[in-house]
């Protein structure tokens, strides 16, 4: 699952759908943002504006008729529309009992709600909040302690009567509270006028979880989306990955499949495809000119050689004998360089990738061994094996042992006498194979090391030595053949001016691999 999801976090398409998704769901957000922003913010700012004003015209009242005349318009504030001074129930009820009546009958007929409001004196409390269960959102007593220095804005949950039997014990009020200030006294009647909000905060409440709604949706669309739409390109970018792994084993038929929609992807796998067939005609080409060269040129350099040896032996035991056995040398090499040149560039073209086969190198590399310990003895040089059983690589038996042959006839061609070479094969940490050859000869600078892996490339120092520069190119070419890693390192030498060699065939993890016990590498 995890693996999976790493995967498909690495497709190029999935993240850029992703990206586009969030950044959609962002502007979601923004633009129902603005609309609560809008609707509900601007209505609750309308709200508190008309509070402002009425407490500016409320102090205007005090400061003219003191706070029986604000009593008074608090009382009148709490009547209905339709029950004004002007009405004649109202001048019946006051003439009957005073400012006093007037209240008692506006909350027996049912106070209009739309303004809350609360008048205290020492003497009096006034308001239809006065007698309602009053809570403030920050859980205080109530709204008018402390020293009332200023004006604060308030919100607060209160009982209104009108829906006591409708279920809804409470409402949520926004107002503004203070003290009102006298020449005589710092403060003298707190006053609170507030608005009833509950409407416009159960729409607030609403239109925010809309918007959480909706981001989330738009987010979860997204996310399937962007996963659909880059599971659709993978399987047309893994076509193209196919393609690519099987030209480079040599599959040079191989072509990119097409749909004929005349889109990017389409029109990319025909491109691909003309490239692969031209591709193809140069490889022919390069391969019967490179099969009528070895045809041509084979032939006449082995009958010159063997001209040469013939008449050398014609010639007995003398200087011309010596130096036409030496002609005949020359022209073995150049035999042997020719064959090389054509070996290597038949294995960059993937030839022979169809041949590899599960093998146990152990036994091809005890006869090599066996093999080259008597050619070391006689070079003066130290040799050991350590060779491990039941390590099953893919390879193919004949070039596997021509390039550990190359790379034990290196070691013994550059390390000088007494030195030691190492023949070891193992399994590591990860279940890779490395076969290794180490010697303490002068070795290669690490900013040479894969220079020499070119053809017919040779370090200054070893140019006075026989060769053609070919065998490192032969052993990397093997390797790339095999998926192998061909890797230099500092070998066996403790001195810095001979640290000597360490070349490592390292063949990738084969699957269904015994488990035995494991190296270090």
């Amino acid at each position: 699952m995890f693996a999976a999801l790493q995967k498909l976090l690495r497709n190029t398409l999935f993240r850029l759908s992703l990206l586009g998704a969030f950044l959609f769901v962002v502007s979601l957000f923004a633009a129902l943002g603005y609309i609560y922003y809008a609707t509900i913010s601007s209505e609750l700012r309308r709200v508190d504006r008309e509070i402002t004003k009425e407490i500016a015209e409320l102090q205007t009242v005090f400061d003219r008729g003191g706070a029986a005349r604000v009593v008074r318009e608090v009382e009148l504030g709490n009547l209905p529309a339709d029950y004004k001074e002007s009405d004649p129930a109202y001048q019946r009820t006051y003439d009957l009992g005073g400012i006093e009546e007037v209240s008692r009958a506006v909350f027996l007929r049912g106070a209009n709600y739309e303004g809350l409001y609360i008048f205290q004196t020492p003497l009096s409390t006034v308001g239809n909040l006065a007698e309602q269960v009053v809570q403030t959102t920050e859980r205080q007593e109530g709204f008018l302690t402390g020293n009332g220095t200023s004006f604060s804005k308030i919100e607060f949950f209160y009982r209104d009567p009108r829906t006591q039997d409708e279920g809804e014990s409470e409402r949520r009020g926004r107002g503004i509270a203070g003290y009102f200030k006298s020449k005589s006294t710092d403060r003298l009647g707190g006053i609170v006028v507030a608005r009833d909000v509950e409407a416009t905060m159960r729409t607030g409440a609403r239109v925010r979880t809309a918007i959480l709604t909706s981001s989330a949706i738009a987010l979860l669309l997204g996310l399937i989306s962007s996963w659909y739409v880059s599971r659709r390109f993978a399987r047309r970018v893994e076509a193209f990955n196919r393609l690519a792994t099987d030209v480079r084993a040599g599959h040079l038929d191989r072509r990119a499949p097409r749909n004929y929609s005349e889109d990017e992807m389409d029109m990319l796998a025909e491109h691909l495809n003309a490239m692969l067939d031209h591709i193809d005609r140069l490889m022919k080409a390069m391969r019967y000119a490179g099969d009528s060269v070895a045809h041509d040129l084979r032939t006449p350099l082995t009958r010159l050689r063997t001209r040469l040896e013939s008449a050398a032996v014609e010639l007995g035991d003398t200087k011309e004998a010596e130096i036409l056995f030496a002609a005949a040398g020359d022209a073995g090499e150049l035999l042997s360089t020719f064959d090389s040149v054509l070996r290597i560039a038949r294995l960059e073209a993937g030839e022979r990738r169809e041949l590899l086969k599960s093998i146990d190198p152990k036994p091809l590399l005890d006869d090599l061994a066996e093999l080259y310990e008597p050619a070391c003895e006689e070079a003066g040089l130290g040799f050991t094996a350590k060779i491990s059983d039941k390590t099953k690589i893919l390879a193919d038996r004949g070039l596997l042992s021509q390039a550990v042959s190359n790379l034990l006839e290196n070691a013994i061609k550059y390390t000088p006498k007494g030195g030691r070479i190492h023949l070891e094969s193992r399994r590591g940490r990860q279940g890779r194979v490395e076969i290794s050859v180490s010697d303490n000869g002068p070795g290669i600078p690490s900013w040479d090391r894969e220079r020499v892996k070119e053809r017919f490339v040779r370090l200054d120092k070893s140019r006075t030595l026989p060769g053609s520069g070919l065998g490192l190119a032969l052993v990397d070419a093997v390797a790339d053949l095999h998926r192998a890693e061909f890797k230099m390192d500092d070998g066996l030498g403790d001195e810095p001016d001979a640290p000597g060699l360490k070349s490592s065939l390292i063949f990738p993890r084969r699957k269904n691999q015994s488990t035995e016990p494991r190296g270090d590498a």
